[in-house]
């Protein structure tokens, strides 16, 4: 049974452009989010690194 917020809702299948998600990937590299998970990326490392040999699984 649908929803009249479902029947009158237009779910697009169509891809959009190579142009749109090259914009839309230059655009999220620029974001603070993208920039933040960028410069914690050495903490992430150092700490992979410190765990190598331990035994995290009992």
């Amino acid at each position: 049974m649908k929803t009249s917020q479902e029947s009158s809702r237009k779910i697009s299948l169509e891809m959009k452009s190579e142009v749109h998600y090259k914009n839309a990937a230059e655009s999220y590299r620029k974001s603070p989010q993208y920039i933040k998970m960028i410069n914690l990326y050495p903490t992430l490392q150092n700490t992979l690194i410190d765990c190598k040999d331990e035994n995290l699984i009992e």
